[in-house]
């Protein structure tokens, strides 16, 4: 994964705040690459608490000039890391030429306390096929 793509985050749900060098690190940990995507990326991560919940919100950017198609989901951890909810589906997401798509989940139990965000791209260097359990349009 190319982290110099990665942008400077917020990471309040956690109660951390990272700033500087230190932000791309910390979100590229929040982040479960599936293979290099060759034109999506993660370009920003904010989190935090909302009503007991934790709610994030992060942007992908496509650097092609073509529209391009990534696919994502959360996994939900408690604050030792389990997971405390079902694996949920991959959720497909278009991403317009040179564009920025912001993308907005919230914790479906209040026992999240952390979170991955698990993406892959249709396109990426590694691979050319989408998530194994997504269905091919």
């Amino acid at each position: 994964m190319n982290y110099a793509k990665l942008v400077s985050s917020l990471l309040l749900g956690t109660g951390l705040l990272f700033a500087g060098a230190a932000s791309a690190q910390s979100m590229a940990a929040q982040i479960e690459q599936h293979g290099e995507s060759r034109y999506v990326t993660v370009s920003s991560l904010m989190a935090k608490e909302r009503n007991g919940f934790m709610a994030i919100q992060f942007e992908l950017a496509n650097s092609d000039s073509d529209p391009q198609r990534a696919f994502w989901r959360i996994k939900w951890l408690d604050a030792d890391g389990f997971q405390v909810w079902d694996d949920e589906p991959w959720k497909p997401v278009l991403v317009q030429a040179r564009a920025r798509q912001n993308i907005s989940a919230s914790a479906p139990t209040p026992k999240a306390r952390d979170f991955r965000i698990q993406f892959t791209a249709e396109k990426n260097w590694s691979t050319s096929s989408s998530p194994a359990n997504y269905p091919a349009n």
